[in-house]
């Protein structure tokens, strides 16, 4: 991986690239924009998932892109500080959507990023334009590295997958499909591309983070459910609602269930549950956390005050990173 700058809204944003040792002048590769969740790190996130996306992104041949959500230092004290990361993903910031209240809790107001003011009640992402510094993103990469211009994916975990779930929204064109791990929109928030796209959820049966069935988390918000973010992704369609059983072979012989909607079409819903999991990269297990709470030394530079990460464990195979490219590649072109 190398890390690089761009400047965008008067903020110097930091992102980091792995290409896949087949890179080369004369093929154009796939492109896979990987966001991290809430406090955690562009590396971090990368490092703590079980064998590391690129150890995916190396057997799949696709070149990857972490870019770092801002971040700000909240605590009382130098002992107790720590660096808060988000992204905007827009519906973050409300008190109030279209189907009732946000959250059911008084955000700590030490977490509130700066550069919002006020964060109200529920307020908890930041108030950046997010937005525009990833779509000036996914432009620099087009413009810098031999890619496939149509093969272009967005993907995150927890605030990452919200944040994926917004971008794909906003600037549909700009994406061939979505994977979202972990993360959705708040309630009320749900939204539909503007160009047909597939969409793949994966989430835990036991995560009370971000529960997949739009139940109160434990943090006492209320995020849609992956039943009704698929159902307004394919909006106006009548398969949207008509659901059948998918497989694939990530997740062969392992107790993960899931759906499909729209599946005759070019923009299929995939819902996948774990039963047995929770907040954490899917097919993680228990005893290692994924949430990329640290850095590489490739990012300690810029993030002095993460510890650093505990190399990943490449000798077991993990689905919801296979799971996710093997979704991707499908719909390459798409």
């Amino acid at each position: 991986m190398t890390r690089y700058v761009l400047e965008h809204d008067g903020l110097e944003r930091e992102y980091f690239v792995f290409l896949p040792s087949s890179y080369a002048g004369h093929k154009r590769y796939p492109v896979t924009i990987f966001m991290h969740g809430y406090g955690g790190t562009a590396t971090g996130t990368e490092a703590e998932v079980e064998q590391g996306l690129n150890f995916y992104a190396e057997k799949y041949g696709y070149v990857m892109v972490y870019p770092q959500g801002t971040w700000f230092m909240a605590g009382d004290s130098p002992e107790t500080q720590w660096e808060v990361t988000s992204w905007n993903h827009l519906s973050g910031n409300f008190d109030t959507g279209p189907e009732g209240p946000i959250c059911e809790t008084q955000y700590p107001q030490e977490l509130c990023p700066p550069e919002c003011g006020t964060c109200g009640k529920c307020g908890w992402t930041s108030c950046h334009d997010d937005i525009g510094f990833l779509q000036k993103l996914v432009g620099v990469i087009s413009s810098d590295f031999h890619v496939d211009r149509d093969s272009f994916f967005v993907a995150g975990f927890s605030n990452g997958a919200m944040m994926a779930n917004r971008l794909a929204c906003e600037a549909s064109e700009l994406f061939a499909a979505a994977a979202l791990a972990g993360g959705r929109l708040e309630r009320g928030y749900g939204c539909t591309p503007t160009k047909k796209m597939p969409l793949l959820q994966m989430n835990g049966g036991q995560d009370r983070t971000v529960p997949f069935d739009g139940s109160l988390s434990s943090g006492r918000y209320y995020f849609s459910s992956t039943a009704d973010t698929s159902a307004i992704w394919n909006e106006g369609e009548a398969c949207a609602v008509e659901l059948g059983p998918w497989l694939s072979s990530a997740i062969a012989g392992l107790d993960v269930q899931c759906t499909i909607a729209c599946a005759e079409t070019n923009h299929p819903s995939i819902d996948c549950v774990w039963p047995e999991g929770n907040h954490r990269w899917p097919g993680t297990p228990g005893f290692r956390g994924s949430n990329g709470y640290c850095v590489t030394e490739l990012q300690s530079a810029s993030m002095p005050e993460q510890l650093l990460c505990i190399p990943p464990d490449y000798t077991v195979n993990k689905w919801g990173s296979q799971l996710m490219f093997e979704f991707f590649d499908k719909h390459r072109g798409n």
